[in-house]
């Protein structure tokens, strides 16, 4: 049902109306076991805490920091804030002091929700150093913490239990809440630099909601009530907490976990839909693909059929309803010439593909053995695991997007599946692809940044008119520094970053990413940064799947981080496997230039970590890896 709603205390003041006694979260006891918590009950704590922070003096346009993790509480106590004008400013458990010292003090956060004792014992010499806050209050926990007043949000619900005389005054301030009024400042974890504060509106978020809802209407996807689904990314990134209002705006339940118990709580709700990240879902194809290996000899034969069965008929299929990426605006000969004989392939392997589509789908069984379909976001999906999970009958809608722009601004079609592609943009969303002159591209297979344009861009970056200068020009064109490239079929193809552009000394230039993303096929690769700017060819950094190539290693593997690292390069048998990776992934034959082949490599002997080497969706970043790996690169090229 589609809702018309301005702002975030219309929004529950609908869903109330509309879901009531409906599911609106299943929470998870102290014993494991879950529990519904209805929209009525979301509404009313949401109010109840919107009534207590007016006790507390919250002023319209007062910046409140949440310091949270995944959870049920997190989207009540954000809709509390927002409800009444105030601005929510959230980040992590997992972040580091010094991002929270520079994100509270340059957003000047007048009060502060904490998730438990524990983040509060975490950041306590940080929070006390913040002159403007006033308040402190815990998700649960003890409020006592020493000489510091601290609240709890039952304390505050049962303030104003009793307290009817607030009602019209949490009416006013409701009501006057208008679109353009902000509603969160996302500070950006960011591959690079200070994090920069993303600022967004009642409106632009919105519009990204009830936009989504059509756009998933419209391209052969329902979510509704009846649905439910899990919420275990980090609430304060855009994707996570988008995907959570779609939810509420549409009646969906969120039922939430954490990545740890991901597997066991996924057969006991048995969700009916997902939202993750790329790097879940290959972690979903590793371990199919161990359980496979470790099967019975017939079993595994059977699989390898049915996967190459169902893979075939697949791509035959969408060869012949032209469902694969075409670069070219004119079909080749070659295109033209496999159109009937896919359309041969279809029909011979009709029978057999239905077979084997019945025996893969007891694959997803591991999800819960319910969901119709699901959502990648935040990254690119590596091809062979979108291949897979399309072939076995779970369709990834990848969607492209950006926190600037409130999260996605292109998404998949369902009714519409191209494999490879980030899908269209929404409907009232503009792309347009520039080069370097800023011409606008429009021909299929050529890179170009990609300029967004629509109701869902940013305001701006908090406190930073030159930077917001820098992205967003004056005909509201938002300049992503995304390398995109249309297909023939009016889709989007991510390409890379234009900033992540190496240039060899050659003078050619290389994206890192795609790269990057063809060797991660590799199992015994668990991150890979490619390397070279202003070098002959390119390297790579190799983080190793341990379970993998470990036991390759004669003598064992050191727990020492760099004696392990000393071994592992040593190794003549982990250098020719990993020479032969990087081939079988990486040449000529799989569509690279000859410049493009990765030549030479290091492999490391510690983890990549977020907040170090990964963003908290565990994004690379390039420039503190090269920062502190480079003594690993020089080494590599000497």
């Amino acid at each position: 049902m589609e809702l018309s709603v301005r702002s975030h205390y219309h929004l529950l003041k609908k869903a109330d109306e509309l879901y009531g006694d409906s599911p609106a979260q299943y929470v998870k006891s102290s014993k494991k076991e879950y529990s519904p918590f209805s929209f009525r009950e979301f509404t009313a704590e949401s109010r109840s805490l919107s009534k207590a922070l007016l006790t507390l003096g919250a002023k319209h346009g007062d910046r409140i920091g949440i310091i949270a993790d995944v959870g049920p509480r997190w989207l009540r106590v954000s809709m509390a804030i927002t409800s009444i004008g105030c601005v929510d400013v959230p980040r992590g458990s997992d972040a580091t002091a010094d991002d929270i010292t520079y994100i509270l003090n340059h957003a000047e956060c007048s009060m502060l929700f904490v998730e438990n004792e524990k983040v509060l014992a975490k950041f306590l010499p940080v929070i006390k150093s913040i002159a403007t806050i006033r308040e402190i209050i815990l998700f649960s926990g003890n409020a006592a913490s020493g000489d510091l007043k601290v609240r709890t949000i039952e304390e505050l619900i049962q303030s104003v239990a009793t307290d009817d005389s607030l009602e019209k005054e949490y009416a006013r301030r409701g009501e006057a809440v208008k679109p353009d009024d902000l509603a969160t400042i996302i500070y950006t974890s960011g591959t690079t630099g200070v994090p920069k504060g993303v600022m967004l509106t009642h409106g632009s978020m919105l519009w990204e909601v009830a936009t989504l809802h059509k756009e998933f209407v419209k391209t052969g996807v329902t979510v509704g009530r009846g649905d439910i689904t899990m919420g275990f990314l980090p609430p304060w990134h855009s994707g996570e907490r988008m995907f959570e209002t779609i939810c509420f705006y549409s009646g969906a339940a969120v039922a939430f976990t954490t990545v740890a118990e991901l597997a066991r709580d996924l057969k006991a709700i048995r969700p009916t839909f997902l939202f993750t990240v790329p790097r879940v879902w290959e972690n979903f194809y590793g371990k199919i693909l161990d359980q496979l290996k470790g099967s019975a000899g017939f079993s595994r034969f059977l699989f390898q059929l049915f996967v190459r069965t169902a893979s075939s008929f697949r791509a035959a299929l969408d060869t012949v309803l032209d469902r694969q990426a075409r670069l070219t605006a004119r079909r080749s000969l070659n295109q033209i010439v496999r159109i009937p004989v896919a359309a041969l392939i279809v029909l011979a392997l009709l029978p057999a593909a239905l077979v084997a589509r019945l025996f893969l789908r007891k694959i997803l069984a591991v999800l819960g053995g319910r969901v119709r379909f699901a959502f990648a976001g935040a990254g690119a999906l590596q091809p062979e695991v979108d291949r897979f999970f399309h072939s076995i009958g779970l369709p990834l809608l990848e969607v492209y997007g950006m926190t600037e722009n409130s999260g996605v601004s292109t998404i998949r079609h369902l009714n519409r599946f191209v494999t490879g592609t980030v899908g269209r943009p929404l409907t009232g969303v503009e792309i347009r692809l520039v080069n370097d002159r800023k011409d606008t591209i429009t021909e299929p297979g050529i890179k170009g940044v990609a300029l967004h344009r629509g109701p869902h861009n940013m305001k701006g970056y908090y406190r930073e008119p030159e930077k917001t200068a820098a992205i967003i020009d004056a005909e509201g064109w938002l300049n992503s520094g995304d390398l995109l490239m249309w297909t023939a079929q009016a889709d989007l193809k991510f390409a890379g970053r234009a900033k992540d552009t190496i240039v060899l000394s050659g003078g050619e230039n290389v994206e890192p990413e795609p790269i990057e993303n063809s060797l991660k096929q590799s199992e015994y690769f668990t991150h890979v940064v490619v390397v070279g700017q202003d070098r002959k060819t390119l390297g790579a950094l190799i983080v190793p799947n341990r379970e993998k190539l470990l036991p390759l290693l004669n003598g064992g593997a050191p727990s020492d981080p760099e004696r392990l690292e000393e071994a592992l390069n040593k190794s003549e048998e982990i250098a020719k496997l990993v020479r032969e990776e990087i081939k079988k992934y990486v040449s000529q034959e799989t569509g690279y230039k000859a410049f493009e082949r990765v030549t030479t490599f290091h492999i490391l002997g510690g983890e990549f970590a977020v907040n170090d080497e990964l963003t908290q969706t565990q994004k690379v970043k390039r420039n503190r890896v090269q920062e502190k790996y480079s003594k690993e690169i020089d080494r590599m090229f000497s």
